[in-house]
């Protein structure tokens, strides 16, 4: 039993970095903007200020905001409800990626939705295994896989292995769902691409609850 509850968190994890990348590739798309990262919102909010370029700094000061107030709930929450914030963050993500696909094409404010969505589910899914994992972005998780790869593979250390599955695993997920993304909207589907996100989230639904079941399973067991 403990096998198939880490069989599937990992599919849950998954899942997410799936729809972490398929909201970044989009954001891209549509606006030219890497909405998940915080450093990005601020160096622009800087870049747009120096070139008195006050509408672009002003929306990246909102940018910047709104990720501040989704992490604060994900450490606020915790001591108030007893709900799982895994299931918040994949509700979250699925009605961002809606009302994503709503807003008119040309109104930047859409950023926020992304923004928000992205940073509650990179603070309720922050680590696996005890190694931090984002499933919003790749910097870390790239040079994570590429070391532990080499640990395993040129250096022969084994104890590396499940470090370097954790992080490919992570960083093709990722960018299976901006592929996804990307072929989709050469296809045509522009704005409305966003909706392909729901069904990675809907899976992930299904793992989140197949984790919980599996916990209480354990926990009926244990008593």
């Amino acid at each position: 039993m403990e096998e198939q509850l880490e069989q599937s968190k990992q599919r849950l994890h998954f899942c997410m970095a799936v729809i972490g990348g398929w909201f970044g590739a989009y954001m891209v798309l549509r606006f030219g903007h890497f909405a998940s990262a915080a450093t990005v919102n601020l160096l622009e909010m800087l870049t747009g200020a120096a070139r008195e370029n006050w509408p672009l700094a002003l929306l990246r000061l909102g940018g910047i905001l709104v990720y501040i107030a989704a992490i604060f709930l994900t450490a606020w929450l915790p001591r108030r409800t007893h709900s799982d914030l895994r299931r918040w963050a994949i509700l979250i993500d699925m009605a961002a990626a809606a009302i994503l696909s709503l807003i008119p094409a040309d109104r930047e404010y859409a950023v926020y939705f992304s923004l928000f969505a992205m940073a509650f589910q990179w603070a309720t899914f922050a680590s696996k295994h005890g190694y931090p994992c984002s499933t919003i972005f790749s910097t870390n998780n790239l040079r994570q896989f590429v070391d532990a790869w080499v640990q395993v593979h040129l250096n022969r250390d084994a104890d590396h292995t499940p470090r370097m599955h954790l992080y490919g695993g992570t960083l093709l997920s990722f960018h299976g769902g901006a592929v996804a993304v990307c072929i989709l909207w050469w296809l045509g589907l522009g704005h409305w691409t966003i909706l392909g996100a729901l069904i990675p989230a809907a899976l992930a639904l299904l793992w989140q609850r197949r984790d919980v079941r599996i916990r209480q399973a354990m926990g009926e067991k244990l008593a």
